[in-house]
């Protein structure tokens, strides 16, 4: 089972807009406990909106929990 975060998710916890992943995304990379890091680009610094949701290093951590288990809820 393909657990990788999606777009959505992303958005969700970060509080960036799916449209602000999918442009500033770089790299989603599989950690070996299971959790998955997000890459953001230095263009989001384009943004100060969106930059403000980030940690300094532009990355989000999203747990293994999370990442297995995380329903999105429009999927009716």
């Amino acid at each position: 089972m393909d657990n990788k975060p999606s777009n959505k998710l992303l958005a969700e916890q970060s509080g960036l807009t799916e449209a602000e992943v999918g442009t500033y995304l770089t790299a989603l990379e599989s950690q070996p406990d299971g959790s998955w890091m997000a890459y953001f680009g230095t263009e989001i610094d384009r943004s100060p909106d969106a930059r403000t949701k980030l940690n300094a290093a532009r990355t989000l951590l999203i747990p293994t929990w999370l990442a297995k288990h995380w329903v999105d809820r429009d999927i009716g």
